[in-house]
């Protein structure tokens, strides 16, 4: 039943197909009722796939009722989760079981079963290294060899490949191919798969849980359903950007005081959303803080996936805003906005717009409104510039404010961001960035600033204006410049 089929001395990994207990069987459905752990809320994007592993005894939280998702896999805890997978049972080891693993070690005879299975192997050494974090190519590899004959993980288009980061002779390959292929992956974002970064808790009970119950399973364009990509495998936590910043046992200022955070805290970041207010976790305690206090950053995939972004086309309908050398602003604005919530969307963000034809004219309150009321954590709004009396004005600039705006500093640090991308990838004459207190950027909340692209009225930048190729490089440089932001 056991067969010994692939050594990777590299990674330290020696893997074995098995046919899967049918205990692991049925409805993957009965899981769902509520979460198990208290950091586990059921808007958790991995809570589902955790409970179903829990309600088969295959993965267990902490003694404090945690599961600590954003934690990650070591080798000790890959063997037990596997092996629990697998039906099987911790033996009890009377000798060491590599000179790292002792008889004591509270993992001690899951590694011993798995060295006696075949399933992860020591080091040539003689060590096992089990604090030692699996990577998510490791442990496609460990998946797929693992289970790929009791669900027939057989690769259907040996020349796909899905993510640019994965190429066509790295070893790892065919494994991850597997995996997108029969829709248990789609990637860190949209293009990227990360082999080498480490695998948090939740991501591995998401692979795990797709793996061994297939209605769990994406869709992708190579296996005919859609390309959309599901939210993007992240493990996020959240840095206080205030000088102080009470975390509160409840959703309001009205709820008492657990912590007070300092600027710069790196606390957990747990989702459960009410309002602006979020859960989080630090120093052992849970408690919510105001979301406009926290910047939220990802551990690993896309910087912006799962981050909620207002792309403001400037002016529209009865508004045509400026206009010169055959180009309209409201036209222009409206086509860069929606290559960048393309290119947003893509690597996993939510984007919110404020308009989507050039017939609308939102209100500047109505622009304002709509951020507050989605909750954004950013606001970029797009414009152009014109100067009819001076033809030979030129270049980008970008604005923000710290008169009004309770990220103004942030403001400040985005609007670097996009000027730089614009003056590198796009060649624009550099106007540097300004602090003015424009109505979009002074009646919102989160880091907020206005792009001007250029000006209409020089022949040079509107030339780039009406070229395709250029548009997209605005666009880009937009895009890129948010993608910095969130990895500072």
């Amino acid at each position: 039943m056991w067969k010994k089929v692939v050594s990777c001395a590299a990674a330290g990994f020696l893997l074995a197909s098995a046919p899967l207990p049918s205990a692991l069987g049925g409805n993957a459905r009965e899981a769902h009722a509520a979460a198990n752990f208290n950091d586990v809320s059921s808007s958790f994007w991995a809570s589902k796939e955790i409970n179903f592993l829990h309600s088969k005894g295959i993965i267990e939280g902490y003694d404090d009722g945690s599961f600590l998702p954003n934690n990650k896999v070591t080798r000790a805890q890959a063997a037990k989760m596997i092996l629990s997978a697998l039906g099987e049972k911790e033996p009890t080891v009377s000798n060491d079981v590599f000179s790292d693993v002792k008889k004591d070690h509270w993992a001690a005879g899951w590694i011993s079963l798995a060295k006696q299975k075949g399933i992860i192997s020591g080091y040539e050494d003689g060590t096992f290294k089990p604090e030692e974090t699996l990577t998510r190519a490791q442990m496609s590899k460990l998946l797929v060899r693992t289970f790929e004959q009791e669900y027939d993980l057989s690769v259907k288009d040996d020349t796909v490949e899905p993510f640019s980061d994965v190429w066509i002779n790295q070893e790892f390959r065919p494994y991850v191919s597997k995996l997108y292929q029969h829709g248990i992956t789609t990637g860190t974002d949209s293009t990227h798969y990360s082999p080498y970064s480490s695998v948090n808790r939740a991501q591995f009970s998401v692979f795990l849980s797709r793996t061994i119950e297939p209605s769990y399973r994406v869709s992708s364009a190579e296996n005919g359903g859609s390309s959309t990509t599901p939210p993007a495998t992240t493990s996020t936590y959240g840095i206080v950007k205030t000088d102080s910043l009470n975390m509160r046992s409840g959703p309001s200022t009205s709820s008492g005081v657990v912590a007070s955070l300092k600027r710069g805290t790196k606390v957990d970041y747990l989702g459960d959303q009410q309002g602006y207010w979020v859960k989080v976790r630090y120093n052992g305690q849970t408690g919510y803080v105001h979301k406009l206090y926290l910047k939220l950053k990802n551990e690993q995939g896309s910087s912006v996936a799962n981050r909620v972004i207002v792309l403001d086309a400037g002016h529209g309908g009865k508004d045509p805003g400026a206009s010169g050398n055959g180009v309209v602003e409201k036209e222009l604005v409206l086509d860069i906005a929606q290559r960048v919530q393309k290119k947003l969307e893509a690597a996993g963000a939510t984007v919110i717009m404020t308009r989507t034809d050039a017939a609308t004219y939102p209100e500047l309150k109505d622009r304002t409104d709509l951020a507050q009321s989605k909750y954004a954590d950013m606001f970029v709004s797009v414009h152009t510039n014109s100067a009819p009396s001076a033809p030979s004005a030129n270049g980008s600039e970008v604005y923000y404010d710290t008169s009004q705006n309770t990220n103004g500093s942030e403001s400040a640090i985005l609007a670097k961001e996009i000027q730089e991308q614009f003056v590198s990838l796009v060649g624009m004459n550099d106007r540097g960035t300004k602090d003015n207190d424009f109505y979009v950027v002074r009646n919102t909340d989160m880091p907020s600033v206005l792009v001007e692209l250029g000006f209409l009225t020089n022949s040079g930048d509107a030339a780039k204006f009406k070229s395709d190729y250029y548009r997209n490089l605005f666009a880009e440089a937009i895009y890129l410049g948010i993608k910095n932001y969130y990895s500072l």
